[in-house]
């Protein structure tokens, strides 16, 4: 199964590989589902699982491999993020449809993102409502993303109860390459003190042969000071499912194999930290990277600020635990 999956866990830069978000269904009735064939596309990768399931859920049920160029045929969307396609010899089955382009357009994702966030002073920060802002959830993630500059930077935080777990995806299409360097994404708490959280490096973590990298005690949510400016008065739940700039979920399917189990003396050496992990590196135009990164947990931190900086600018995220272990 690990090896199967392997192309969903590599941190390298992947040409437009992500799924839809699932709420932006206004969005997703694009151009690669309305024509009668579709061209897989793979970025950065040999082939693409086909599964037997729309929600592509754990463990995935892979019936067959796409492979690169080849021609299905689109039969339905699913959800806004698969869609349900037969191949050439009859088989069928589902496919993230952003593997999915036209045979005479590029896929429709390219289009998508057209509302920018407005910098200011070189940062552009995330507010709930806010222009070029967007959330959603991604396996129980909650994920706060920002474009600007033709850059989405895509962003959630688990706490494991021993390290803070930061995934991070970046979608480049400002028309020229951007450089990703882990070494200066930073993650600070800001309150109740204001101290910042070091990160630690996937080859020290990847020789722990007991640890908590993979556990998840609580995913961080947007802060309450980012949410009151555009959405005061609106849930959770109503902001989710009226979402004003919506976003592919560029976070997986890259980062499906974290684990969500929290169990006692967990071992996780089956997963290779490193092949997750974040990497340094140019990312061209019309591509994408995702990783994760890990950070020094403090155990009374409410809220913290996680900061990627991508292109000229910095894109600043807030995030809050409810509830520590």
């Amino acid at each position: 199964m690990l090896a199967s999956t392997k192309v969903f866990l590599a941190g390298s830069v992947l040409a437009l590989a992500a799924f839809p978000a699932r709420c932006a269904e206004e969005a997703s009735n694009v151009a690669v589902v309305a024509a009668q064939t579709a061209v897989v596309k793979c970025p950065g990768v040999t082939s693409i699982p086909l599964t037997a399931d729309a929600e592509q859920a754990l463990p995935l049920r892979i019936v067959g491999n796409l492979a690169c160029g080849e021609i299905v045929s689109v039969i339905s969307e699913s959800e806004g993020y698969t869609a349900q396609i037969r191949r050439k010899d009859g088989q069928e089955g589902f496919v993230a449809l952003i593997y999915l382009g036209s045979e005479r357009t590029t896929p429709a994702v390219e289009k998508r993102q057209t509302i920018s966030a407005q910098p200011v002073n070189g940062v552009v920060r995330w507010a709930a409502g806010a222009p070029g802002c967007d959330e959603f959830l991604s396996h129980g993630r909650h994920v706060e993303s920002i474009s600007a500059n033709g850059i989405t930077v895509q962003v959630s935080i688990e706490d494991s109860g021993w390290k803070y777990r930061a995934n991070v995806a970046v979608s480049n299409q400002s028309g020229q390459s951007v450089e990703i360097v882990p070494g200066i994404v930073t993650l600070d708490e800001l309150t109740p003190n204001l101290r910042s959280l070091l990160a630690t490096s996937p080859e020290k973590l990847a020789h722990t042969t007991t640890h908590q990298v993979f556990w998840t005690l609580a995913n961080g949510v947007p802060s309450k000071s980012a949410v009151a400016n555009y959405s005061a008065n609106a849930s959770e739940n109503e902001r989710l499912a009226n979402r004003p700039s919506p976003t592919p979920d560029y976070l997986n399917p890259h980062l499906a194999l974290v684990s969500t189990h929290h169990v006692a003396f967990e071992r996780s050496e089956s997963v290779d930290i490193e092949s997750i992990a974040l990497k340094s590196g140019s990312v061209p135009s019309g591509q994408i990277t995702a990783g994760v990164m890990w950070f020094e947990r403090e155990n009374n931190a409410h809220e913290l600020s996680l900061r990627v900086p991508a292109g000229d600018l910095v894109y600043d995220f807030s995030f809050s635990f409810e509830q520590k272990k």
